[in-house]
């Protein structure tokens, strides 16, 4: 009897534990990272194995996703190894969902769309989770990377810099189009990411986090990605993309302008003046004091002109009217 008390006492005691270390319910599971790096990385290592894993919460919202699943490897490579030799050099780091994977270039890590190893970890690991919530069902690349941008970091100047400069100089992207740019070079790369992001933000803004979960839950039960998108946004996707563009050009239809030659004239027009109107300013000051000078020369002299008539005369009892 002892012995079965024991028994019962220890299965509980593993309960309690478990207990503590489960997430409540409700709450969100986290994913757990292994991070692993050469010798010649080691540092980096334990630099991004102190990274707070609390910020993958939004890509956890964005995936609707409580529960991140198994363990997450993480492989951070040398510059010198043969993978990063065979890796295109604007490719900073990326995602096998199939084997639970991450592979990251911590040299590359602040080339855009990424701006630290921080980030960018956050930007692969934000993939593992989408294709998970997909049941490894592919989506299409843009709304990926638009998703894995919103989930690593706030929008910043540089992302409507270059969708700016995109309108200005290429005008309106097709969602093919947009495919393709992801793989025709850094410069187009780079775009590529700008107008993803903006797209996939504008969506989230129109529609709300969740909405992009349960479209990746409906891609999951085998669901083609527009018809899960219509499903869950209440309109087609070309519709929510024209939408997209239309409020773009409004923007656009400005910075010709702002950009053009007219708009520069015209600063340059009022920068000159601004300048001749601030060189008026100074130049009344000069003649101000140089008046006050002479003025106040003028009574010196005509004091001593008193003093050398009348030594006896006070300075003080002589006024200038």
């Amino acid at each position: 009897m002892t012995g079965r008390r024991r028994g019962i006492t220890r299965v509980l005691s593993i309960v309690a534990l478990v207990g503590l270390h489960a997430p409540a319910v409700g709450q969100t599971a986290l994913p757990t990272l292994r991070i692993e790096a050469p010798g010649a990385l080691e540092a980096v290592r334990e630099k991004v194995s102190r990274f707070p894993l609390d910020r993958l919460t939004t890509a956890m919202t964005l995936a609707g996703l409580t529960h991140a699943g198994p363990p997450i490897d993480v492989l951070l490579i040398a510059e010198s190894s043969d993978l990063a030799r065979g890796t295109p050099p604007w490719i900073s780091g990326f995602a096998d969902p199939g084997r639970n994977l991450v592979v990251l270039f911590p040299n590359r890590a602040r080339f855009y769309p990424s701006d630290s190893l921080e980030t960018l970890l956050h930007h692969e690991v934000a993939h593992i989770l989408f294709s998970r919530a997909a049941q490894g069902r592919p989506v299409p690349r843009w709304f990926n990377e638009g998703l894995a941008l919103a989930a690593e970091r706030p929008v910043g100047l540089g992302d409507r810099s270059r969708l700016a400069w995109t309108l200005v100089r290429h005008g309106v992207v097709s969602l093919s189009e947009l495919e393709r740019l992801f793989d025709e070079g850094r410069a187009a790369n780079q775009r590529a990411y700008a107008v993803a992001s903006a797209l996939v933000r504008d969506l989230l803004r129109a529609h709300g986090e969740a909405s992009a979960g349960r479209v990746l839950s409906l891609v999951g039960q085998d669901r083609p990605f527009d018809e899960a998108f219509e499903t869950v946004m209440g309109e087609p996707l070309l519709a929510a993309v024209d939408r997209f563009w239309s409020r773009q050009r409004l923007w656009g239809r400005w910075i010709p302008f702002l950009s053009g030659p007219t708009f520069l004239w015209m600063v340059i027009t009022l920068l000159a003046l601004y300048a001749i109107r601030a060189h008026r300013r100074r130049r009344a000051a000069q003649r101000r004091l140089w008046e006050a000078e002479e003025q106040a020369e003028t009574e010196r002299v005509l004091r001593q002109r008193l003093l050398d008539a009348d030594p006896g005369a006070s300075g003080s009892s002589y006024e200038v009217h």
